[in-house]
Order: C-alpha cells, then sequence, then structure tokens
C-alpha cells in the first residue's frame, strides 16, 4: 500500500529537470497544416549517416538528400555515389562539402544530420540550430555533461525540430513494453537491468606514429580535439579513445534511455540520481583506453538501475533491458519482449507469462517521424533533445565515475558540478583545442 501511495503521488508530482527538461511521449499527433512537396537533408559525417539518409530516404518518397559532408574525401565520393545510383530522382544532384560549415550555409537545406565521431556533436548542432536547420544528432548526445546541457539550452532558444539518434523509443517492441509497465502488472517496480555483451580480447596495433592518409582531412577530423600523431586505429576505432569518445557505455546509451522510458511509464520523473558508480576491468594489453567491461549504478529515490557490458547474455539474449517487479520480470531487446512471471508462496505465477518476439528493429518509425516533423514544423518529436540530453549525461556522468577511480558521484545538475568531489568536476566540461572555440547560446 505504501509504494502504490508513493507512486501515485509521483505521477501526481513529476519534477522537472535542472538544465535537461521532461519530454511529450508517443504517440505524437501532427499538426493539420498542408506539408511543403519536399524535406532537403545534409548529412553530415557518413559512417552511420549515410545509413541514416538511405533509410529515412526509404521510409520518405518526399525526402530529398541534396548535400553529404565528410572530412574522407574517399567515403564522400563513395558514399554519394551509392546514394545516387539508389535514388536517382531523390539523390541525383547532391553537393559534396568537407567542412561542414559551408554545407550548414547552404540555404536549400531543412534539415541536418550530424553523424561525426562524438567530440564534434555539440559544436555542429549548435551551427546547425543557429542556422535554422532541422537536426537529427546521433547517440550519444553530447560527448560531455556540459555540452549535452547546451544542447538543450540551444532547442529551447531556438525552438528547431529536434530529435536524436535513440531510436528504440519509435520500435514497437519497445512502446508495447511501456504500455505494459503504465498497466501496473509487474507490481511494484524497484530495478532496471540495461545490458550487452561483448568480448574481452585485448586490441593490439602499433602506436608508432603514422602519415595520414592524403584524402583524409586529419586536421578537421581532430577539430577542438587535442592534436596527436595520427595513427590509424585512433581514426578508425575513434569510440575507444577518451578524446573523441566513451566507450560502449556512451555507445550503447540506447539501452539506458530504454531503460528509462521505463521507468517514466511507471510515472516518476527525470530527475538526476541521488549516486552514480561505475567501475570497469580493461585488458591489460590492450592499446585502447576505455574499459573493456563495465558495469555502471545508477541509485534514484524509490528505485536502481544498472547498465553492464559484460561477457555472458542475460535472460538468454546478447543485449537488453530487464524491469524487475514483485511479480515479475519483463524482459525487450530488438527482436522482441517477454514476460517471466515471479511465483506467489504457494509455487504459483503472479501474472501472465507473456512474449512477443519477431525480426530486428529497425530506424524507419523513427525516420519517419522527424521527416513528418520537419515537413509539419512540429518539435514533439519521438526522441527530443532533452529526453536524449538526460540519458547521454547520464552515461557521461557514469564514465568519470569510472574515470576517477570508480568513486561514488552525485550530480547537482543547478550549479553544473558534483557535490564536494573537484577531480570529477574537470571531466564536466569539455577543454576545446586549436583554436574551436566552445559555443556559446
Amino acid at each position: 500500500m505504501e509504494a502504490q501511495n508513493r507512486r501515485s503521488f509521483i505521477k501526481k508530482s513529476t519534477s522537472a529537470l535542472a538544465g535537461i527538461g521532461l519530454y511529450t511521449s508517443m504517440p505524437i499527433s501532427y499538426a493539420s497544416k498542408a506539408p511543403s512537396d519536399r524535406v532537403n537533408i545534409g548529412v553530415i559525417g557518413l559512417g552511420f549517416g549515410a545509413t541514416n539518409m538511405r533509410i529515412m530516404m526509404e521510409a520518405n518518397a518526399f525526402v530529398h538528400c541534396i548535400a553529404m559532408c565528410d572530412v574522407d574525401q574517399i567515403k564522400l565520393e563513395e558514399r554519394a555515389s551509392a546514394l545516387k545510383g539508389k535514388f536517382p530522382l531523390n539523390a541525383g544532384q547532391i553537393k559534396l562539402y568537407n567542412d561542414f560549415r559551408k554545407l550548414i550555409e547552404n540555404k536549400d537545406i531543412d534539415g541536418v544530420i550530424i553523424a561525426t565521431p562524438d567530440h564534434w556533436h555539440a559544436y555542429v548542432y549548435a551551427e546547425a540550430i543557429k542556422a535554422g536547420k532541422a537536426v537529427y544528432v546521433e547517440k550519444p548526445v553530447g560527448k560531455t555533461v556540459a555540452e549535452c546541457n547546451l544542447m538543450v539550452d540551444l532547442q529551447r532558444k531556438y525552438n528547431n525540430v529536434v530529435t536524436t539518434g535513440l531510436w528504440q523509443i519509435s520500435v514497437d517492441y519497445f512502446t508495447e513494453a511501456f504500455d505494459i509497465l503504465r498497466s501496473g502488472e509487474l507490481g511494484d517496480v524497484y530495478k532496471a537491468h540495461a545490458w550487452i555483451t561483448g568480448g574481452t580480447d585485448p586490441v593490439i596495433y602499433s602506436t608508432d606514429p603514422e602519415k595520414s592518409p592524403e584524402t583524409l582531412d586529419y586536421k578537421m577530423w581532430l577539430g577542438p580535439a587535442p592534436s596527436r600523431p595520427y595513427v590509424q586505429d585512433r581514426v578508425r576505432s575513434w569510440r575507444h579513445y577518451w578524446d573523441y569518445g566513451g566507450g560502449r557505455q556512451t555507445d550503447w546509451v540506447h539501452y539506458l534511455d530504454s531503460a528509462l522510458d521505463g521507468i517514466a511509464a511507471l510515472g516518476y520523473g527525470r530527475t538526476y540520481p541521488k549516486s552514480v558508480y561505475s567501475v570497469g576491468y580493461k585488458h591489460p594489453e590492450t592499446m585502447r583506453e576505455v574499459p573493456s567491461l563495465q558495469t555502471s549504478v545508477f541509485q534514484f529515490e524509490d528505485y536502481h538501475i544498472v547498465w553492464e557490458h559484460q561477457v555472458s547474455p542475460l535472460y538468454n539474449r546478447g543485449d537488453g533491458v530487464a524491469w524487475i517487479g514483485s511479480n515479475g520480470t519483463l524482459v525487450c531487446n530488438r527482436r522482441g519482449y517477454e514476460i517471466f512471471p515471479a511465483n506467489d508462496r504457494d509455487g504459483q505465477p503472479k501474472i501472465e507469462a507473456k512474449k512477443k518476439q519477431g525480426s530486428y528493429a529497425n530506424q524507419y518509425n523513427h525516420m519517419i517521424n522527424w521527416a513528418n516533423c520537419i515537413r509539419n514544423k512540429d518539435i514533439k518529436t519521438n526522441s527530443p533533445i532533452d529526453k536524449g540530453s538526460y540519458a547521454s549525461a547520464l552515461a557521461n556522468i557514469a564514465n568519470i565515475s569510472y574515470r576517477i577511480g570508480g568513486r561514488s558521484l552525485e550530480y547537482l545538475p543547478a550549479e553544473q558540478k558534483f557535490h564536494n568531489n573537484s577531480e570529477a568536476d574537470s571531466y564536466i566540461f569539455p577543454d576545446y583545442k586549436n583554436n574551436w572555440i566552445y559555443p556559446n547560446i
């Protein structure tokens, strides 16, 4: 009864975040005004960016790709050629850029996809927002906590259509799982457990400086990151180096975000945890900087979330999220969901077992949502910047805890600092180098 009363109170009085606001849940109802004939998109960063563009065009006949940008000339030409071949009518006149600033200046572009390495996200986002562009920014939203906050503030000021690459919110497996959570079927939910699996084999390569390829603008690739001699692995596998990324913790913020979505479905507000701590294992022979395995715990007032990169699957799944309640456990990933009932004292299941399984989820619904929001000038996207920034900020805080020795941290959003921990504070803001200046609002 006490838990039910507490939950009822929380549902009625969810608190807003300082620096990161609450979001509007699906489903979205679009504006009734007649849309324009087409939406013109430019892509900045042609790894996942090219994939996102292809998915968006497959899902929306009115979408046109008119510009692409990358610091790797070979990748730029190859990705543009492939897209033109697949969509000759909607991508036949792509303009190519090596400098994202020139692409953003193109007044024919309605929206941009930002799929650069993480250390570029906030800067490119700020330029695009100020230029009036709609934005799709890949996850993690920002590389640092301060950048996550900045990106929310920019959207609030300029009121652009913004969505993030945390696309599981648009997948029916997850939205149906959230409906189950809202129903109260699981009873008192006290824990969410998110995980991915992987090996611990060391990555060994030459650390000797190399000559960067002539087709790569390495100086532009570095941008605001510290100047370092070119080493192929740092560019190819940039997520594994603190200068550019945050390892699996931020790369797979997807499942932390979904864990939080499920918690929100229970009626809890998106407040910061009372404490965050993270520990990990780094293979002694690996040349890379981030942990090979990692466990992060986010302790809130009435529940906690565990995020893990581990070796062994859970619930016979290599990745996913589980919400654990008094009546049973709900497990969900990109291939479906399942309810595992808890038993009562007589050994009888408290609730009915359920299972939905199907093909691997894709991003089509997510890209359809963003395209329609651009066309209808509707800022209520499925994964708005405040939602994505919140999950990304928590992932960044976990990495800070790991980097300072696994110490417990309490983040104070109103002050944008940690409680009594100056060492952790030094990681909140990025230190832009090479004459690049941290964006203002």
